[in-house]
């Protein structure tokens, strides 16, 4: 059950903040000059951006402005088991609903602080809503050219990374979960340099970046395993990302080019295992081994693993009132071969019609050969029922098949925005989803891993600014 006290709450606090939306965006001369522009302004300061800070701090002290977002979105799928996490066919507001405000504080000409905090379902419990900070920063611009934050930040992984959360910034209903949804984190506390300058009409810029976080991993369980009970289970993780980011842009295009590792570590004395390893039963019949407190011949583990990530994307306006958008992400296993691995992308094609923004989105996203290969087989090995202990074993393979993501999927959107104002928009979308294989399929007891699978979902979402 989800939690009707909250979602109730939010859906007020929603409605409200939308009404505020539209009358400052009916009635501009009547915002205070502390306001900031519609989009929140750490989202302009973002990686690539070329635009300079152009707020200064008043002779008596910090100027301070604070800004707000939200989105409440309704998803309902035509399946009993649930997909990306809360979408299912009772529908409900968690998969895309939130609330976010943040206040930025101009400190002297060259410095700025901002601080921002979200409201959304919780990364631990998926029936609880969590109130957490998103971003805290301190940021150093001498000049037009260079830009320091240090603090709590967005990983620059995608696009559209530093406003994923802002829905009145872009078309969409969702942004593709097929690219969105895979990488190890997203946001970090450190450090991130920007180095931005201009050639004739395009902009350049270059970002370097490394930080830390913890991460509540959620995995779905079929069967559970011993003491593991089905259903969705957390693992507390710390990541250590760090990257470099080169964009280009003018106009109507941006490319944006990124390379990336993230170290993945368990809390306290846990470790990862590098590959399972055959525990032969009997004449002919054994098991994978995945852990070494069960019986066999050991199992290889190791402390941490290293992601590799390659993103690459663009945004084209290849005829007036036509807009294309596309991302490809490869993210590579290194240490072990039972963690993600896999190719990702999307393409996105919008026209825009006045107020209104049709658009059509395919994404494809698929695990390598060799990670399919591991989940098949600790999915599909039994041990005979007469071996002592054999359910047991096999409750342990299937765990382990659900423990690590696979995928072999692709999607189809086809959506229709409504500005309303220039900071509102309502989106409708209707997804169709087919897979072979899906970690973001939370499936019944019992049921299979590996069967082509489809889904159909219908999004509808109000989301603004102010």
């Amino acid at each position: 059950m989800r939690t009707p006290t909250t979602l109730t709450l939010l859906a007020a606090a929603l409605a409200w903040l939308g009404l505020a939306a539209t009358a400052q965006a009916q009635n501009p001369s009547s915002t205070s000059p502390s306001t900031p522009s519609s989009t929140p302004a750490a989202a302009t300061a973002s990686a690539g951006s070329e635009a300079p800070v152009d707020e200064a701090a008043s002779p008596d002290g910090p100027t301070l402005a604070w800004s707000g977002f939200g989105t409440l979105g309704w998803a309902q799928s035509n399946r009993r088991w649930g997909y990306q996490r809360f979408i299912d066919r009772q529908g409900g507001f968690e998969r895309d609903s939130l609330l976010g405000a943040q206040l930025d504080a101009q400190l002297s000409p060259e410095w700025s602080a901002t601080a921002q905090l979200k409201l959304a379902p919780s990364e631990r419990q998926d029936n609880a809503w969590d109130l957490r900070s998103t971003w805290a920063f301190v940021a150093w611009r001498p000049d037009n050219d260079w830009l320091l934050r240090a603090g709590k930040l967005r990983v620059p992984f995608y696009l559209r990374s530093e406003h994923m959360d802002v829905g009145a910034t872009y078309n969409e209903a969702r942004l593709p979960a097929e690219l969105h949804n895979i990488v190890p984190t997203t946001d970090f506390t450190g450090a991130h340099l920007t180095h931005s300058w201009s050639i004739d009409d395009s902009d350049f810029s270059v970002d370097v970046y490394k930080g830390r976080a913890s991460q509540a991993k959620r995995v779905w369980l079929r069967d559970g395993a011993g003491p593991l009970p089905s259903g969705a289970m957390v693992w507390d993780v710390t990541t250590v990302a760090q990257g470099l980011v080169v964009t280009w842009s003018e106009a109507a295009s941006k490319v944006r080019l990124g390379l990336h590792r993230v170290e993945v570590s368990p809390r306290g004395n846990a470790q990862l295992p590098v590959r399972p390893t055959w525990a032969p039963l009997g004449p002919g019949f054994g098991y994978w081994q995945t852990s070494n407190e069960l019986p066999g011949p050991g199992v290889e583990m190791a402390r941490s693993i290293d992601n590799d990530f390659l993103s690459l994307g663009f945004e084209a306006s290849p005829a007036a009132g036509w807009h294309l958008t596309g991302e490809y992400g490869r993210i590579r296993q290194r240490k072990t071969e039972r963690s993600i691995d896999a190719q990702t992308g999307y393409l996105t094609l919008t026209r825009e019609l006045g107020h209104w923004s049709p658009y059509l989105t395919f994404a494809r996203l698929f695990s390598s050969p060799r990670s399919r290969e591991w989940a098949r087989q600790l999915d599909e090995t039994t041990v005979p029922a007469y071996v002592p202990g054999g359910d047991l074993l096999n409750a342990s393979m299937r765990a382990s098949a659900d423990s690590v993501p696979v995928y072999d999927q692709r999607s189809w959107a086809l959506g229709m925005a409504h500005a309303l104002t220039p900071t509102q928009r309502v989106k409708a979308e209707w997804l169709h989803t087919r897979a072979k294989v899906s970690s973001m399929f939370d499936l019944l007891p019992g049921e299979k891993l590996f069967q082509t699978r489809s889904v159909d979902v219908l999004s509808v979402n109000y989301s603004f600014t102010f």
